[in-house]
């Protein structure tokens, strides 16, 4: 279902040209405007993702929504919603597996804001994959996931519990923080093609990181509690795959 159009704000974006990553707030990347605060909120309503290692209690908690941009156009974007709450990656562990989520809310999905996020993600990586190869792009497909990790006293949450990893994606968003409530740790590591740390760093409210996904490998520290309370760590995590003609 076709949602809206949108410009690309390029002369923020063109300047993370041939960048295999980015540590980034949103007035960096060309946005101006915050989630609403309905929004944050929403998070206090997640389910449980019954596929993280069904622990007891709970330490993560998800929805999804997969986007189809159509970028052929370089000055208008125009952004379709897919009626798909089945997210599967290509990777040869138990994450290749069809896993279906139930969806961001509807209000949310067509938030400008949102749309506006993806947009920027999804140019900046036609952008770096132009400078990669030359095939003519005719679509980026981007699964949104709004997850919260939640840990408690002496029960910490693991966003990688897989460990140094991939996502089978093309660039990914392996997190936007929005919020970080009483949390210590969830450090986000970045790896060359190597398995060799190159860049580590605490993602804080506002902050995201992008990257390549192909070569590189990364790696998120488990969050533990402090103050002998409850603490949650709230994201959007972003799988990019690009589409050719």
């Amino acid at each position: 279902m076709y949602l809206k159009s949108i410009c690309p704000n390029w002369k923020y974006i063109n300047r993370f040209q041939n960048k295999s990553y980015i540590h980034f707030n949103l007035p960096l990347i060309g946005i101006t405007s915050t989630p609403k605060y309905d929004f944050l909120i929403s998070y206090n309503n997640l389910p449980i993702d019954k596929y993280h290692n069904n622990n007891d209690p709970p330490t993560r908690l998800r929805r999804y929504a997969n986007y189809t941009i159509d970028v052929s156009n370089t000055h208008n974007y125009d952004i379709y919603i897919n009626d798909n709450n089945v997210f599967k990656q290509k990777v040869t562990d138990d994450r290749g597996k069809p896993r279906t989520f139930e969806l961001i809310e509807s209000q949310f999905i067509n938030d400008h804001w949102t749309l506006n996020f993806i947009t920027q993600m999804a140019a900046l990586s036609v952008l770096n994959y132009k400078c990669q190869k030359n095939n003519k792009i005719k679509n980026v497909n981007i699964s949104l996931h709004q997850v919260r990790q939640i840990t408690y006293p002496n029960i910490s949450a693991h966003n990688s519990p897989e460990g140094i990893h991939r996502d089978g994606a093309d660039y990914i968003v392996s997190a936007f923080v929005l919020n970080r409530i009483n949390i210590s740790g969830g450090d986000s590591i970045i790896y060359n093609k190597d398995k060799e740390e190159i860049y580590k760093t605490i993602i804080y409210n506002g902050e995201g990181i992008y990257q390549e996904d192909k070569e590189q490998w990364h790696y998120i520290e488990p969050i533990e509690s402090i103050n002998n309370k409850m603490g949650f760590r709230d994201i959007l995590g972003i799988d990019i795959a690009i589409e050719n003609e």
